[in-house]
Parts: C-alpha cells; sequence; structure tokens
C-alpha cells in the first residue's frame, strides 16, 4: 500500500507491531507521552510512578547522593 500521511498514532502503532517481542514497547509509551493512558494486559492504565526505574539498592550504597525514584521507597 502507499502511505499518503503518517500520524503519530499510526507510527506507535506499526511500530508495535514491528517489535512486539523486542522490548521496546514501553519506551515507545512513554516517548509519545501515551504510559499513563493506554491499558495493558490488566486493562489499567500504568502510574506516573511507572514511568522511572528504581534505582537498585547496590548502586544507591555505593553513591550516597542518590535517591530512590518516587514511589520506589
Amino acid at each position: 500500500y502507499t502511505l499518503t500521511s503518517l500520524t503519530l498514532d499510526e507510527l506507535l502503532a506499526e511500530r508495535g507491531r514491528e517489535f512486539i517481542f523486542e522490548g521496546f514497547r514501553r519506551t515507545d509509551l512513554i516517548r509519545f507521552n501515551k504510559y499513563t493512558t493506554v491499558a495493558w494486559w490488566d486493562h489499567q492504565p500504568s502510574t506516573e510512578t511507572r514511568k522511572l526505574f528504581p534505582i537498585p539498592q547496590q548502586q544507591r550504597s555505593l553513591n550516597r547522593n542518590l535517591t530512590q525514584n518516587p514511589g520506589y521507597n
């Protein structure tokens, strides 16, 4: 088929199909600002807290200047 126009939603959907088992979906949803508005397998959107990963305790022990990301205390 020929592409005459491309929306961000179409691009996100295509990336979802193209990279289905590659582990990019979460990052793409955050990048497209849809991570907290799109439902997952349990039909519940994620929370703002889950946009960040927790900082491992080992890293925080090595660097006392690091503070844990919100929601992981």
